[in-house]
């Protein structure tokens, strides 16, 4: 089942269950479904999926070069509406909530 992050100040954004967990993982705010992330929080929040992020993509670069195979969408990538959801939340000073 899909995942859908939703803050007032953005549209929500939904993710299939594998990226969504993963990165409520790397949020590091645990994974319950549904959950949230109170305003003063997601700031932090922010910066954990960021960090985590780099380390994942450190990663796949090592991966794609052992690998002959076409490479799956990168985490990176399909991460980046839900950063701009987070950088918005914090703008706004708006709580983030996922189900």
């Amino acid at each position: 089942m899909p995942i859908t992050f939703t803050t007032k100040s953005y549209a929500d954004i939904t993710m299939l269950n594998d990226a969504g967990e993963a990165m409520l993982e790397m949020m590091d705010f645990g994974n319950p479904i549904p959950g949230a992330i109170i305003a003063k929080d997601v700031h932090q929040a922010l910066t954990n999926l960021q960090k985590n992020l780099a380390n994942e993509s450190d990663n796949e670069e090592l991966d794609k070069e052992n690998d002959g195979e076409q490479p799956p969408v990168p985490l990176n990538t399909r991460a980046m509406p839900l950063l701009e959801l987070l950088k918005s939340a914090i703008d706004n000073a708006n709580d983030i909530s996922w189900r």
